[in-house]
C-alpha cells in the first residue's frame, strides 16, 4: 500500500470517526452521549452557548439531561466539517418544550464548534476540550412563524429599500464631485496655460521693447519731418520761435514776441 492510500486511509477512518462521535453526542440516547462525554472529552472540558457557560464533564452530563427532558426530538445534524483540530457542526434544534402541546414546535438554526487537542505528544489521540454552542439572532427570528413574517416581508424589504436609496445617493453625489473635480483640473490647465502663453508674450515684449522704442522713435521724426515738408510757413518749425523764454505774468505765462 503507497502512502497516499495510507493517508487516504486513515482521513477517510478519521472523518467517520468524527462522524460516528458527533451523532451521538446529539442522539437522544443517554447511553450514547455519555460514552462520548467520557471517552472523547476531556475532564476539564468547558461548555460554552449565548445563555451559559460550563466546565467539567459532570456539569456537561447535567446541562444535556435537562436539554433532553425539556425537548422531545432531538437536533437534526445537516452538515459536519473537520480539519484535523476544530470539527464544526450545522444543526437545526427542534425546540419542542414537553411543558407544551407537540404541536408547538420551532425549528432554530445553530452552530457547534469542537475545539480538539491532543492528549499526549506521541499518542496522537484527540480529545474535546472545548464545546461552543451558538445561535444567530436571525435563526431565533425565522423559528416565530408571526415575527418571522414580518421580519422576512416588512422589515428586510424597508431595509433594503433605504439601504438602495441610501446607495443611489451616494453614487450620485460621488459621481457630481467626480465632474467637478475633472472639471476644476480642466479650468486648472487652461489657466495654466494661458499664464504660460501669456509669460511667453510678455518675454517676447521685453526681448523687442528697445528695438519698439527706437522705432517708436524713428516714426516720431518722420512724421515731424513730413508735417514741416508739407507747411514749412508754420512758426512751428522757426528755430527762433521755438526757444523764446516764456516770462511769468498775472494772467499766466506769455511769450515775448
Amino acid at each position: 500500500m503507497t502512502d497516499v492510500e495510507t493517508d487516504t486511509q486513515l482521513e477517510t477512518s478519521s472523518s467517520a470517526l468524527i462522524q460516528n462521535i458527533i451523532e451521538d453526542l446529539f442522539s437522544y440516547s443517554t447511553v450514547r452521549w455519555k460514552r462520548i462525554l467520557e471517552y472523547y472529552y476531556f475532564e476539564d472540558a468547558v461548555l460554552t452557548s449565548p445563555v451559559m457557560s460550563t466546565e467539567g464533564t459532570t456539569n456537561i452530563q447535567y446541562v444535556y439531561t435537562v436539554w433532553q427532558a425539556l425537548n422531545r426530538q432531538a437536533p437534526t445534524i445537516n452538515n459536519i466539517v473537520f480539519d484535523g483540530r476544530t470539527a464544526v457542526v450545522h444543526l437545526t434544534q427542534n425546540l419542542s418544550p414537553s411543558i407544551f402541546p407537540a404541536f408547538v414546535r420551532l425549528q432554530v438554526p445553530s452552530i457547534t464548534t469542537l475545539h480538539f487537542r491532543v492528549t499526549e505528544e506521541e499518542s496522537g489521540l484527540l480529545k474535546v476540550y472545548r464545546q461552543e454552542d451558538s445561535w444567530t439572532l436571525e435563526g431565533l427570528i425565522q423559528s416565530v412563524p408571526l415575527i418571522s413574517f414580518w421580519y422576512n416581508h416588512v422589515l428586510r424589504v424597508m431595509m433594503g429599500k433605504v439601504v438602495t436609496a441610501t446607495g443611489d445617493l451616494l453614487d450620485a453625489a460621488l459621481r457630481h464631485a467626480h465632474k467637478m473635480s475633472l472639471r476644476g483640473r480642466e479650468i486648472q490647465r487652461r489657466s495654466r496655460d494661458l499664464a504660460i502663453e501669456n509669460m511667453e508674450k510678455l518675454d517676447e515684449y521685453r526681448a523687442n521693447l528697445h528695438e519698439n522704442y527706437l522705432e517708436g522713435i524713428r516714426g516720431w521724426r518722420e512724421n515731424y519731418i513730413q508735417e514741416y515738408e508739407d507747411d514749412p510757413e508754420d512758426t512751428r518749425f522757426d528755430d527762433d520761435y521755438a526757444h523764446v523764454p516764456v516770462k511769468e505774468s498775472r494772467g499766466g505765462p506769455r511769450y515775448l514776441l
